[in-house]
């Protein structure tokens, strides 16, 4: 027996193992040139981690028109996925291949607990279904073939989830619930999903306290600490205020939530009443699981303590990302990158609940079961393949050939040189040319114009607008007629303009033209 039990644990881990490297070697395989794709979040995370290295402080390759210096500090973000960016890059690896590393390193780690956590409590094989789940699921594979957090956030969360079920120190899994707040802002929840967790299990009322203060401390310090360094490098905190109208992203979630479950199928033929069968389904599954039903999991067992964390972590998440929305960010997108934390646990939480019911389920209904598995994991795996081939096919964003062919990227890195550069989209400089670069002022009043016009002509100074639609910011053509600058580049991506000091008359003459 002895033998069997350490035969079965072995087999647990190669397992794990096995999927965990499927998933290491595929994000290698679709981050190869011309990836990782590129957007400007990655700009940041690239930057700061580049800036760690060489001076030892976390600053993106971007300011304000206004700021002094063409860099500032990092706080639209955390600085965890930068500092463990650092890393390689101070071993000598490039920022892109350093992060396409990360990402594979992630990768394993969050498939392999994965495929071990649901092993463990439900058996082999649905471990290894669990591990075909989620490598079959679009948005998690989405999710790693740019240079985004999400990935090394949802390692975090699969630590978490596995040291909440199997761990009885909740210092342990707040440590780990504290780390994915680190790595992304919408994970902080997680270190609340720790302290509801600590306090919810077996105990008397001061040792239930006891563990929740435990699991609260890492969440706690960091967060004080993160908050204290964004207070002083902004010198104040984000407005809150309601923005109630929530149409437009229900109506992504929606779009978002079928996509997962109905995979393959257009919305319009179909795809919402099958999405919403699967839903169902799944939640008759989880039901069932958690019903305590003679076959089903007991309330003291592994396989039910997994499926109540992971809805923990998932609701809390969820909720946290909801009233974000509402009170704090109105352009919070639920798109594939936004959800897919909450993909990623229900993945895990589905095959387990799956693993549990099944012995007790009659033959037609195990039939119905695989059959609707198979035909799920058929669709969402040719759906991961489009995905990845649409997504490779001449690069994602800034790392695509548009960009990387771009006449106005390569004017910049020849003739560029030497100005200071002030731009709708200092990414795609910073991606272009690997320099630093100023955002363009975003109000047209006479007082913000004239001012700039005076940070312009204190350097040597360049407007580079790019064929990019960024509604915040001034066109770059319309700011150019008003400084009266002058052309010197013009290209299909593009147009450069070279700053040239107008007289106060002059300005106010333009102004008043426009």
């Amino acid at each position: 027996m002895a033998l069997n039990s350490t035969l079965l644990r072995v087999w647990r881990s190669v397992l794990a193992a096995l999927f965990g490297a499927a998933a290491c070697f595929g994000v290698l395989a679709i981050t190869e040139p011309p990836g990782p794709g590129l957007d400007p979040d990655s700009m940041s995370y690239l930057g700061a981690a580049e800036s760690l290295v060489r001076q030892g402080s976390l600053r993106i390759p971007m300011a304000d028109w206004s700021d002094p210096d063409s860099t500032s500090a990092l706080r639209h973000f955390p600085p965890g996925f930068p500092i463990v960016i650092a890393i390689p890059v101070a071993l000598g690896a490039r920022p892109e291949q350093a992060a396409r590393g990360v990402e594979a390193v992630s990768a394993f780690a969050a498939v392999a607990l994965a495929v071990w956590i649901v092993a463990a409590v439900t058996g082999p094989g649905a471990g290894a279904l669990a591990g075909a789940a989620l490598l079959a699921t679009p948005a998690l594979a989405l999710d790693h073939a740019r240079v985004l957090s999400e990935p090394l956030c949802l390692a975090l969360l699969a630590a978490t989830l596995a040291l909440m079920v199997f761990s009885k120190r909740p210092l342990l899994y707040g440590v780990a619930a504290a780390a994915a707040g680190l790595v992304r802002y919408a994970a902080v929840p997680a270190g609340g999903a720790a302290v509801l967790w600590a306090f919810g299990l077996h105990g008397s009322l001061r040792e239930r306290v006891r563990r929740a203060a435990l699991a609260a401390l890492p969440t706690a310090l960091l967060s004080a600490a993160v908050m204290l360094r964004s207070l002083l490098e902004s010198g104040g905190a984000r407005g809150i205020g309601l923005h109630a109208d929530l149409g437009p992203t229900l109506r992504e979630a929606g779009v978002t939530v079928v996509a997962w479950l109905a995979p393959l199928v257009p919305p319009r033929f179909g795809g919402v009443l099958l999405a919403a069968m699967v839903a169902g389904a799944g939640i008759a599954l989880l039901l069932d699981a958690a019903s305590g039903r003679p076959g089903r999991p007991e309330p003291t067992s592994p396989a039910r303590s997994l499926l109540l964390a992971a809805g923990l972590l998932a609701a809390c998440y969820a909720a946290f990302v909801l009233a974000s929305r509402l009170f704090v960010f109105d352009s919070i997108p639920f798109d594939d990158r936004m959800l897919s934390p909450v993909i990623f646990l229900a993945d895990i939480a589905a095959v387990a609940a799956l693993g549990s019911c099944w012995r007790a389920w009659a033959r037609p209904l195990r039939l119905v079961a695989v059959t609707c598995t198979v035909l799920w994991l058929t669709a969402s795996g040719f759906a991961t393949v489009r995905a990845i081939e649409d997504a490779r096919d001449g690069g994602w964003g800034y790392a695509g050939d548009a960009w990387r062919g771009s006449r106005l990227a390569a004017w910049l890195r020849a003739e560029g040189r030497g100005f200071e550069i002030f731009s709708n989209d200092p990414a795609a400089v910073y991606f272009a040319t690997h320099r630093a670069s100023h955002e363009l002022p975003t109000d047209a009043t006479q007082d913000v114009v004239t001012e700039f016009d005076h940070a312009l002509h204190a350097r040597r100074s360049l407007i580079v607008g790019f064929s990019t639609d960024y509604d915040r910011m001034i066109a770059p053509d319309s700011l150019a007629g008003l400084l009266g600058l002058r052309k010197v580049a013009a290209f299909p991506d593009g147009a450069v303009w070279v700053s040239e000091p107008l007289s106060p008359a002059q300005l106010k003459g333009s102004l008043q033209q426009h």
